[in-house]
């Protein structure tokens, strides 16, 4: 297990138990939620004993992962459930028709393009979708994707180009299985 997974993991857990439906921690999930549009201070002040977790390192992307991660469950209320092994790209298009699929490419591609400052708002449209898609993520590996999303290697946009590309696509009935059906 790496580092990031050995506390991720916790996290991830207790984003979960907040988002309980029996028992919502509404107020701890509004601060997570605002705190997608400001600084990670804001999410810190208000909700910072969350972030007990969060490896240290110096340039905070543990951290400022952790804060992104969890105002993106918060936004979609636990919709969205950990899903372990489901890459951002395979839920992303996820059980998608053809027509689907090219819509959302466009973007998928501007999304694996983002500089890291601007991640914030594309995944919370990404994490719309997929949360209305009923597909969960693999919240735990996302965490340790934006840590390394700066990296010069880009793997982690190449591992979601791959998986995005190799989800299998819905299948549409042809006109003449339609037509033997009836």
């Amino acid at each position: 297990m790496n580092d990031h997974a050995r506390w991720a993991v916790p996290f991830v857990n207790q984003l979960t138990k907040l988002a309980n439906p029996d028992d919502p921690d509404r107020a701890t999930m509004a601060h997570l939620r605002r705190g997608l549009c400001g600084p990670p201070d804001y999410t810190l002040s208000r909700v910072g004993w969350l972030f007990r977790y969060a490896q240290d390192d110096p340039e905070d992307r543990a951290l400022d992962s952790a804060i992104l991660v969890a105002g993106l469950f918060a936004w979609v209320k636990g919709a969205c459930p950990q899903n372990t092994g489901a890459n951002f790209g395979r839920a992303f298009g996820h059980d998608l028709s053809d027509d689907d699929k090219r819509q959302r490419e466009k973007r998928f591609t501007g999304l694996l393009d983002t500089d890291i400052e601007d991640l914030p708002y594309k995944l919370r449209q990404a994490v719309t979708l997929i949360a209305r898609d009923k597909v969960g993520i693999d919240w735990v590996t996302l965490i340790h994707h934006l840590i390394n999303w700066g990296h010069p290697d880009r793997w982690v946009q190449k591992q979601w180009a791959r998986a995005y590309w190799a989800t299998p696509r819905a299948r549409v009935p042809t006109s003449d299985e339609t037509t033997t059906a009836n």
